[in-house]
């Protein structure tokens, strides 16, 4: 993807800063090689300067990337010197650079390239960077005490920050060789696991984990979706998707973890994941046939894996952006491969904890991802280690149907985060265009839109009063409806409250909503602001300081105020101290439904008249549970 970052803003800051370089290296001569260095050149050229890259250099003119990288773009270098690059001939029984066919050399070059954002060593953290490569593969940081860090485990970023007129360079001490294996290949290679692919590979689920990307897809086809170009300087521009990716995550225990828990071989597991899953669905505790996706050993594997790629930062930490409130907890619920299920992942703000899968507050329960094995590589995917049995029981089943549980849209669907769309951060208004992906139609599986329907994806925007900060955005081509209908993940069985959480603006049309084919209520008019709908202010009524009695008022029309966990970062379009203080953002109920057992859901639009729909996010409320349920 081409679209910049709010990193990018940071460029001017370490060239502003760097003119405090020499009194900060007569400081500490010793650690001169830990500071940015800044200098006017375009990357090309300062590469072309510095005879230590010259291998490097002979690569990107070979394949024709060097007059990229002397163009006033925005760039990410991880420049091997010379003794990197001849060991990594040696490493692949080359003798030089000539040995090597064009093709494998390009993919080498791009290995080592971020197009679109300028990304300084301070935003480096444990785990994947956010921003892919031009060969559409992620680079993974980690620390090591005297040491700056490694790129992907084992190359030794020695020179961070060496600041030039288009971008940045790290200089690295190997060539960057990601794997070319499968999630499943990549899994079989690591001996920690040795239970777990077993089971893996016994239950056939291996199957289901082999697919990389739609080669049907071909984004040339949409190109007439781009109806605002970056070109124009508007507040906003169009991208497609450069392609259509397919994306898999593996929690896995380790084989230590399984021997702590009496587990030695397959028929333990057989066993332990018996006792769980036969519990909670006895109707099928007599299928026997591992491969069958009711089988208790299915269900256990099958647990421990999603369907989108999710690196370490991905599962919660990429959607606290500036728009939520830092004071309050953040969940987040995922569908995982076990029919029917999510998981809860919770970033606990007073024990400053995150990642946080399936916590019981009753008994204490949690399972963690491993601060140590995380966001391992694979061409399709990523894996990480637990510390826990992850299971599906009683205990998990009973909090999930007990509490609220919202959706930002854009978790409804896995093409945006397998796509590299959701999880981008949030764009700046003072300094850049939001970036608004155009979505072809049949590009999302769970949306099923009329030819005229226009789907797309706004990445968060510091402007936007929006839950997580982006938004799924609909509209019709000129003088048609929009009409469409989603498919939700899947909720527990229970009777629950559901709401549509939306912003309001004199742009928006009239539609009818529905629930699973039933109408929910009269027609929505999202150009109406909350003050049409009975909203007051908190606090603007003596009688009614916190609004709770308004808030009575506003459900017996329909309608709720906004929760108080997020706010808009820079007032403007919209205003107020969070969403339950502006007239802005509302809630529809949509009604009450009863769900004998667990399972997806449609909630389908029909537009009725001209205009947008924006869809912020959806909560399923247990009825049980809105007595106690808080503002946030």
């Amino acid at each position: 993807m081409n679209g910049k970052t709010m990193k990018q803003k940071f460029i001017i800051l370490f060239a502003a800063l760097s003119i405090l370089g020499s009194t900060l290296v007569s400081c500490d001569p010793d650690k001169v090689d830990n500071l940015y260095t800044f200098t006017d050149k375009l990357l090309g050229n300062y590469l072309g300067d510095n005879k230590e890259y010259s291998e490097f250099v002979r690569l990107l003119d070979t394949t024709q990337v060097m007059g990229l990288l002397n163009s006033y773009g925005s760039y990410t270098v991880f420049a091997p010197d010379n003794k990197a690059m001849n060991e990594f001939y040696a490493i692949k029984g080359k003798k030089s650079l000539s040995d090597f066919t064009l093709d494998s050399l390009r993919l080498i070059a791009y290995d080592h390239i971020i197009n679109g954002s300028v990304i300084t060593y301070n935003f480096f953290n444990d785990g994947r960077l956010g921003e892919m490569t031009m060969s559409d593969r992620y680079i993974s940081i980690s620390f090591e005490e005297g040491k700056l860090g490694y790129v992907n485990k084992t190359s030794e970023i020695l020179i961070k920050d060496i600041m030039v007129h288009n971008g940045v360079i790290h200089k690295i001490s190997e060539v960057i060789n990601p794997t070319n294996s499968g999630i499943v290949e990549a899994i079989s290679k690591d001996t920690a696991f040795t239970i777990f692919y077993e089971a893996l590979l016994a239950t056939s689920l291996a199957d289901q984990l082999l697919k990389d990307k739609d080669d049907s897809y071909n984004p040339d086809n949409f190109k007439d979706l781009i109806t605002t170009p970056k070109e124009q300087n508007q507040w906003f521009y169009h991208e497609i998707p450069t392609a259509r990716k397919y994306g898999f995550t593996v929690l896995m225990e380790s084989d230590e973890t399984m021997r702590a828990n009496n587990i030695h071989n397959l028929d333990d597991l057989k066993a332990y994941a018996a006792s769980v899953y036969n519990e909670i669905y006895p109707e099928d505790a007599g299928i026997t046939d591992i491969r069958d996706r009711r089988n208790s050993l299915n269900r256990f594997i099958a647990y421990h894996i999603i369907e989108k790629q999710l690196s370490y930062t991905r599962f919660i930490d990429a959607y606290d952006t500036d728009h939520m409130l830092k004071n309050q907890d953040m969940y987040e619920y995922i569908e995982t491969l076990c029919p029917n299920t999510l998981m809860e992942v919770k970033k606990d703000r007073l024990a400053n904890k995150t990642n946080l899968i399936n916590y019981i507050p009753e008994t204490g329960r949690v399972i963690n991802i491993s601060t140590v094995n995380f966001d391992r590589d694979a061409t399709n995917g990523v894996y990480h280690e637990i510390d826990g049995m992850l299971v599906y029981d009683k205990a998990v089943d009973n909090m999930l149907s007990g509490k609220r549980l919202r959706f930002d849209s854009s978790s409804f669907f896995a093409e945006l985060t397998n796509n590299n769309m959701r999880g981008r951060g949030t764009f700046k208004s003072a300094s850049q265009p939001n970036l608004h992906f155009q979505v072809p139609r049949g590009y999302i599986e769970r949306i099923k839109a009329s030819e005229q329907t226009v789907v797309g994806y706004l990445c968060g925007y510091d402007k936007f009063q929006n839950y997580q900060g982006d938004e799924i955005f609909l509209n019709a081509s000129s003088g048609k409806l929009y009409d469409f209908e989603i498919k939700t993940p899947p909720i527990p069985a229970g009777t629950y409250e559901i709401r549509f959480g939306y912003l309001t603006n004199g742009k928006r049309g009239v539609a009818q909503l529905y629930f699973d084919g039933t109408p929910c209520g009269v027609p929505l008019n999202l150009n109406k602001s909350a003050t049409d709908n009975g909203y007051q202010v908190p606090g603007s009524i003596p009688e009614d300081p916190d609004g709770f009695e308004n808030d009575k008022i506003m459900r017996n029309q329909g309608y709720m105020k906004g929760p108080a966990c997020y706010k808009v970062p820079v007032p403007g379009w919209t205003s107020g101290a969070n969403a339950r203080y502006s007239t802005s953002v509302l809630r529809r109920i949509l009604g009450t439904f009863t769900f004998a057992e667990a399972g997806h859901h449609t909630f389908t639009v029909k537009g009725l008249s001209g205009g947008e729909f924006m869809f912020d996010y959806m909560e399923f409320v247990p009825t049980s549970a809105i007595e106690t349920e808080d503002i946030y």
